[in-house]
């Protein structure tokens, strides 16, 4: 096995330093070498947490040899910017998602990687969720007969929105993020519904409720969805909302087959199987910390794709082609 992939985890908020910096101290065969954010009374706690060198200056991350990979968890309008540092350098680089604001973007970023001879992988984590590998383990083995619909929603609180990004932040700024919030965060899920049909969505309609909520400073509650359809035949619906209390909150799969039988996928935790016996059978999917949502999973890849030189099971091509779903929705805001 060659060495140790050293790591460095750029950002040090909720994704990076709750998913990215645990997991990464676990995994076999990678040195989290350096924690880098501007903010250092964010960074200098998980830094001590961890025992992990701390810095505030990216250039400086780069200039480090020990860094052979670098894990972008900041949020998107300095993903191209900094994902292209980086792969200058020759640096490999895992980068949350979206992965710029605009396809045009990707496409340079993923060409940069090319000529670089770097590995770009987009942190399209909800692949190497449990819940999701299960759900997609018994569709293949036929206990819904043929998949022919599907149904997928993801309420998030509208108090837990405005606390990550209030109004004016720049998650509300089109020309930044690429898009409102239901753009930024629906990319996992139809990436997911790619993957899991192993199949193309060849048609989309979104539309789009904005509500301005004054109670939590003003952001706009969002309820967007969006009507899809697979080049095999299966029909979908996909509902994000940001309107609702936190008891409200969901995540939930609906998968409908051909045979009658239906699955549903609840939250990272629980699978339904509504079947031929008289009651609903639930089957429990046990993950915990930084695998519920497949974040140490895709972390674990990054680090066996480089050791060994290997293409990853998701690519910026995967990336492009759900973007392209998403990115949809915007044309109604412009």
């Amino acid at each position: 096995m060659p060495d140790n992939v050293g790591i460095a985890v750029v950002g040090a908020g909720f994704v990076g330093g709750q998913a990215h910096v645990p997991a990464f101290k676990k995994i076999p065969g990678s040195d989290l070498v350096v924690i880098c954010d501007k903010i250092e009374t964010r960074v200098k706690p998980l830094s001590e947490k961890y025992g992990v060198k701390y810095c505030l200056d990216y250039e400086e991350v780069l200039k480090d040899p020990r860094v052979e990979a670098v894990v972008l968890a900041v949020p998107t309008p300095f993903h191209f910017d900094l994902a292209m540092k980086a792969i200058e350098k020759g640096k490999h680089v895992l980068c949350e998602m979206p992965l710029a604001p605009t396809i045009e973007q990707i496409r340079k970023m993923k060409k940069a990687a090319e000529k670089s001879k770097v590995l770009l992988l987009p942190d399209l984590n909800y692949r190497f969720a449990p819940i999701y590998i299960k759900t997609k383990e018994m569709i293949q083995e036929s206990v819904i007969g043929t998949p022919i619909a599907v149904h997928y929603r993801e309420f998030i609180p509208a108090a837990a929105l405005a606390e990550q990004w209030p109004a004016g932040s720049w998650a509300w700024d089109i020309k930044r993020s690429g898009g409102y919030p239901d753009f930024t965060l629906s990319v996992w899920a139809i990436d997911m519904l790619r993957w899991l049909f192993a199949d193309e969505i060849v048609d989309v309609e979104w539309m789009s409720n904005y509500t301005p909520l004054k109670q939590f400073g003003g952001i706009l509650g969002y309820n967007t969805m969006g009507l899809i359809k697979f080049e095999k035949g299966v029909a979908g619906s996909l509902h994000y909302g940001a309107t609702v209390n936190q008891l409200a909150s969901t995540s939930r799969l609906e998968v409908y087959g051909d045979n009658t039988n239906v699955l549903h996928a609840v939250w990272n935790n629980k699978i339904v199987l509504f079947g031929s016996d008289p009651e609903p059978k639930e089957i429990p999917v046990e993950a915990k910390g930084t695998r519920m949502w497949g974040h140490y999973q895709i972390d674990n890849h990054f680090v066996e794709c480089i050791q060994q030189n290997r293409k990853p099971l998701v690519t910026v091509e995967d990336a492009i082609r759900t973007q392209e779903i998403a990115q949809k929705m915007v044309k109604n805001l412009k």
